[in-house]
């Protein structure tokens, strides 16, 4: 068997080197088809299957604070001290448990101060993630039960680079972080920064009184616990710990969710949404190469009949011909993968940024899974392509086939029946992978074109930590007065306001908020709403548009009646048909204060979301000065022309507001924005290029066949032009067989068309389950490119030679 399978592999080869131009096409085609699902599956096993750098990673997990509205929506948020430790003391499903909190800090042992990402980390990293220093040492016991107090911090590889030049004469070495010495006693490994993109890492201890710091909870489950025995058993937990805690807000839950899932959350919609796209483009390619090869089996006739009558069996006739498919294939899957490698850099950017930026994972590998794919993916494409030509060919009559003189070999019925097929197949799978990459396109372009809800352009955001030396209250409100006074008497700047949320940034605050009518109805009732402080004039400087009612103003103090602007949808949600103003809201916590609105705001996006704006709240940042999300602000700066011609002013006015002020992060929110939709951007280019390639391989097949049928029915045709026909007669007549196909496999197609539009709209955000406009474009793209594609032949039917034609028949 191994012989004879051997001995057809040989001659496959030797048959398709008699026919170079078909063999190279049918290369060409597959290939490119191969290496494109290869690429797309090389970064899909990048993201869900490589291994994380997390001893034992599928036995961690990750739990989060969640809070389920009176709305059901749910929402979840990093633990708060308290419940970090109501959920070690009473979670027997794990193992160990650790909690990370950041923080930016101001590096000032170098030439220039620099603002570094330090977090906080509890005593249970090590035996969570089990992930060690590569020089020097993790935390001892005695560091970590001083936490802070011990002033040992461990560094990344990447600042033990640049700041200690890689020597391993830093152990021992100290880094000043806002004025204070930590001892350096470990580096981390390259690429290494999770979590927080972290630069150092220092101890800490759980204080259940914190209220300024959030945790990030990773989990390890003891060993024979699964998820769903995790998350049934923290049912019960997450109820002790909302009777224990009064900051628990009503619909309190834990939500629990594998590492991987969890880090990865919805980043890897574009990927997803590609790969769902791109497996039809190999269909049609494999329908393709079964055309050229369907068509290329009629010069064949006289060979197959004559292997038939010397005994060969259909079982013998099928493999040879399989054999033959099987080594355009493999040749293709070897130029698939060199194309799958030249992809990887660019499929490196549809990589989730918390894989590649913190844990290293940056460019996809072919590891063995991805050359098992594509040695699968070239064996299905092998048998795809070639049985339909085995079961066309067989079907030759010996008698026929033996009559014929050689010259004049032509198709059957069976065979002109078959291409038509294929070509009815092969414009439906176009048409499903067009709009599918129709979807993909539309939707960037939804994202890049959607409004904000503010104007971006013009605007500058820079980031500030407020230093410690302002205790939480009244000093803080007065040093970002300060700060926005300073910057809006900047040359250059027309407005300015804080605010400490960038809608852009990714990162937000929230809260469960209920409304005086609502807590009447249902004390237990609570929404999630986006939790923004913001100074006077924020709304001006960005323009967002204050749609009723009143701005904040420097009036609006701590010991003044405490107010708040609410967004439009949070307004229509809260008091549908009324007037909002004047009414109350406040947090879902017993004894927090209740607020007054003063003012309606338009929606705008969030970057969690994008197109979708949630339901938002502004306060004024001064009566919430002493809140956790007071301590981080940005300076948002509206300036004419290019935005980021005002950085070295405005850092200048904020670093003058304290000289211990570090201002970072500085950019404008027009490309801020342009550079958050990247990995959309790069999968709308890759559904352009595949798209196109798509619509190329129908119109070549439209044509193929009917280039084909021509000079099948040249004869034909010669004897309706010798008896009077005229070439507009003939023209249409070819025209309409060809176009007859199209229009038969695009009605074909719209049933798989729909069915992958509900396919992605379950992945990407504001995509409707049927996409009329591009269903329709696509399917006006494909009949015009077929058209021109049948054209061509019909009018090489009118020109021809009726004497010639009868002649070559004869």
């Amino acid at each position: 068997m191994l012989e004879a399978t051997w001995n057809d592999l040989k001659y496959g080869a030797r048959v398709l080197r008699r026919s170079p131009r078909t063999t190279l096409v049918a290369i060409a085609i597959l290939g490119l088809a191969i290496g494109a699902n290869t690429a797309m599956f090389s970064a899909i096993n990048h993201v869900f299957f490589r291994s994380f750098p997390f001893a034992d990673a599928d036995r961690l997990l990750r739990v989060r604070d969640q809070v389920t509205g009176a709305d059901g929506q749910q929402h979840a948020f990093n633990m708060s001290a308290r419940h970090v430790l109501g959920l070690r003391e009473r979670a027997s499903v794990f193992e160990s448990l650790v909690a990370f909190s950041a923080e930016s800090m101001t590096l000032t042992d170098g030439d220039l101060p620099e603002r570094v990402s330090v977090v906080f980390e509890n005593d249970g990293a090590a035996d969570t993630l089990g992930v060690k220093p590569i020089l020097g040492r993790a935390f001892t016991g005695e560091e970590r039960r001083l936490g802070v107090a011990s002033g040992a911090v461990v560094i990344s590889h990447a600042m033990w680079q640049a700041r200690f030049g890689g020597l391993p004469g830093a152990i021992g070495r100290t880094v000043l972080l806002d004025n204070r010495s930590f001892t350096v006693v470990g580096v981390m490994p390259p690429q290494y920064t999770f979590p927080y993109d972290a630069q150092f890492w220092v101890p800490f201890v759980l204080d259940p009184a914190d209220q300024t710091h959030d945790f990030a909870v990773f989990c390890r489950l003891r060993p024979g616990v699964t998820v769903t025995q995790a998350r049934d058993s923290l049912a019960a937990v997450a109820e002790n710990i909302r009777m224990s805690s009064p900051d628990s807000p009503p619909g309190y839950t834990l939500q629990v969710a594998p590492m991987r899932e969890s880090l990865v959350g919805d980043q890897d919609a574009p990927l997803r949404a590609l790969a769902d796209v791109v497996a039809f483009l190999l269909l049609v390619a494999c329908v393709n190469v079964a055309t050229l090869l369907l068509a290329r089996s009629v010069s064949r006739r006289r060979e197959f009949v004559i292997r038939s009558v010397l005994g060969a069996s259909r079982a013998r006739h099928v493999r040879q011909l399989l054999a033959e498919s099987l080594v355009l294939a493999v040749i293709g899957c070897g130029a698939g993968l060199l194309l799958a490698g030249w992809l990887a850099p660019l499929t490196s950017s549809l990589i989730p940024t918390v894989l590649s930026d913190q844990l290293g994972l940056t460019t996809p590998s072919l590891d063995w899974r991805v050359l098992a794919f594509a040695a699968a993916v070239s064996a299905g494409s092998a048998i795809l392509a070639g049985v339909v030509p085995a079961f066309g060919s067989w079907r030759n009559d010996p008698r026929t086939a033996l009559a014929d003189d050689g010259r004049t070999a032509s198709a059957g019925v069976g065979h002109r029946r078959l291409l038509g097929a294929l070509v009815v197949a092969e414009t439906a799978l176009t048409l499903v992978l067009l709009s599918g990459a129709g979807i993909v396109i539309r939707h960037f372009v939804r994202l890049e074109t959607m409004p904000l809800g503010f104007e971006a352009k013009g605007l500058l955001t820079m980031e500030a930590d407020v230093p410690a030396s302002y205790p939480p209250g009244p000093a803080r409100g007065e040093l970002v007065r300060r700060i926005v006074e300073r910057v809006r008497a900047t040359a250059g700047v027309k407005a300015a306001g804080v605010t400490t949320v960038n809608p852009l940034g990714g990162g937000t605050w929230g809260t469960a908020a209920v409304s005086e009518e609502m807590a009447a109805r249902d004390p237990n009732a609570a929404m999630n709403v986006n939790h923004r402080l913001v100074t006077p004039g924020l709304l001006g400087a960005m323009a967002i548009p204050l749609l009723r009612g009143r701005d904040f103003t420097d009036d609006d103090r701590a010991t003044t009646l405490r107010v708040a602007i609410v967004s439009d949808r949070l307004a229509r949600h809260f008091w549908p048909g009324e007037d909002p103003l004047g009414r109350r809201i406040r947090i879902a916590r017993a004894g927090t204060p209740w607020l007054t609105v003063v003012g309606v705001a338009g929606d705008v996006s969030d970057s969690h979301d994008p197109g979708v704006p949630l339901e938002t709240w502004y306060l004024p940042y001064d009566q919430n000065a002493a809140t956790a999300a007071a301590a981080h602000i940005y300076v948002m700066a509206r300036a004419p022309g290019d935005a980021l011609a005002a950085v070295p002013s405005v850092r200048h006015a904020i670093a003058s507001a304290d000289g211990t002020l570090a201002p970072y992060g500085a950019a404008a929110m027009d490309r801020y924005y342009t550079g958050s939709i990247s990995r959309e951007r790069i999968g709308a280019a890759f559904m352009l290029g595949f798209g196109s390639f798509g619509l190329l391989l129908a119109a070549l097949g439209v044509y193929g066949v009917m280039a084909f049928s021509v000079s099948e029915r040249r004869a034909e045709i010669g004897v309706r032009l010798a008896l009077g026909a005229r070439a507009g007669q003939i023209v249409p007549m070819v025209f309409g067989r060809g176009l007859s196909l199209v229009v038969a496999g695009v009605v074909l197609g719209v049933g798989g068309a729909i069915a992958l539009d509900r396919i992605l709209a379950s992945v990407l955000a504001e995509v409707g389950p049927v996409d009329g406009v591009v269903l329709g474009g696509a399917s006006a793209l494909i009949l015009a490119a077929a058209a021109a594609a049948c054209l061509i032949p019909a009018l090489g039917a009118a020109r021809v030679d009726p004497a010639a034609a009868l002649s070559n028949a004869g």
